[in-house]
């Protein structure tokens, strides 16, 4: 599959079966602004409702990832920066300490959070940025299958860690070399960090308010945590699994 076979196709109609992701930010003045999420059932892929849009901002060049393996002769514009492109235009004259109520509706079930705009949109664009196509987050897709939109610190360890080690499971099972030690965990959140900065300096020439930036910085602080204290993070998960522990004593 070439760079630019990564990019969000022309307009299509969603069907039923298509996984969805309704967000809806209801504010104290009494506005609201709703954004739904459709993803490829099978791929987890983005697939935007509007299709593809140029913008000068989105640009492969504009900004670009340090560690972008993407050739712009093949992919002109940065799969990350059109799949955000509509949220981060609708939400360019907010602010991040803005109060907002945010509800979540999958198939599933609902989610609702009174918090920050940065916390509510922190949620949103993770979904967005690990979907679509960059193959920088690429790792991370799996996880979305099962997004939590308001996760603590503990729980995206153990979402993260888990994903990470089934991925290796699928690896050794199909006789390929298989990671886990976390090494490879902490490489791939290295490139994320990578990713978001450069997303957050985009946004922030764009945008006119702050809200988008700051909670692409919230995305950060847990990429930049996992290099460095991987194992730490993980002890606080190991009290859980003693039942698993006694049995070798």
């Amino acid at each position: 599959m070439g760079a630019c076979d990564r990019m969000p196709d022309k307009s299509r109609n969603c069907s039923e079966n298509d996984l969805f992701f309704d967000y809806r930010f209801s504010f104290p003045d009494g506005s609201l602004k709703k954004m739904r999420i459709h993803l490829d059932p099978e791929t987890l892929r983005y697939m935007p409702r509007d299709g593809y849009r140029p913008d000068t901002w989105t640009e492969l060049e504009f900004c670009r990832c340090g560690c972008c393996p993407l050739e712009p002769e093949k992919c002109p514009h940065c799969p990350v920066a059109v799949s955000i492109r509509d949220i981060v235009s609708e939400f360019d004259d907010r602010l991040s300490y803005d109060e907002v109520e945010v509800e979540v509706r999958t198939k599933e079930r609902n989610y609702y959070e009174k918090t920050s705009l940065q916390k509510g949109l922190s949620s949103i664009l993770g979904i967005l940025m690990v979907t679509s196509g960059c193959p920088v987050l690429d790792k991370l897709r799996p996880m979305v299958r099962f997004h939590l939109p308001f996760p603590t610190i503990l729980e995206t360890t153990f979402r993260t860690t888990g994903t990470y080690l089934l991925g290796q499971f699928f690896l050794k099972k199909n006789g390929m070399d298989a990671d886990f030690t976390f090494q490879g965990l902490a490489e791939i959140y290295q490139k994320v960090t990578l990713v978001n900065r450069s997303m957050a300096e985009r946004i922030r020439k764009l945008s006119r308010k702050d809200a988008s930036v700051n909670a692409l910085i919230l995305l950060d602080l847990f990429a930049v945590d996992v290099p460095l204290s991987i194992e730490d993070q993980i002890r606080d998960l190991e009290p859980f699994f003693h039942t698993y522990l006694r049995e070798t004593r």
